[in-house]
């Protein structure tokens, strides 16, 4: 998929549709307001809410629709693999200073 946003995300107005091709692995976060995607060959219908999110887990073309006026943003794997890598540094880090710790007490 190659979507580029000189901004955070997108705001849509209610009944505003917005068509994504070849998302698989991309995330849609509805930051607020209420959206239904659907995605080819998909029997799923997904609605999201303030603060949810679905990951598009096929490529094809996925609808995305605005229920009411509403923020959505579009997370790329690449970014979200690179919160799960601070994530997991972090947590290293703390684990390393619990066994520290717990050294130092025993």
């Amino acid at each position: 998929m190659n979507l580029e946003l000189e901004q955070d995300g997108l705001c849509l107005k209610p009944k505003q549709m917005l068509k994504l091709r070849d998302g698989s692995g991309h995330t849609v976060v509805c930051q607020s307001g209420g959206l239904w995607l659907t995605q080819h060959g998909d029997r799923r219908d997904v609605y999201l809410g303030p603060g949810e999110s679905f990951q598009l887990d096929r490529n094809g073309l996925t609808l995305v629709q605005a229920l009411e006026q509403s923020a959505i943003s579009i997370a790329s794997p690449v970014s979200r693999m690179r919160a799960s890598t601070r994530l997991a540094s972090q947590l290293y880090a703390m684990a390393g200073q619990v066994r520290g710790a717990l050294g130092t007490q025993a």
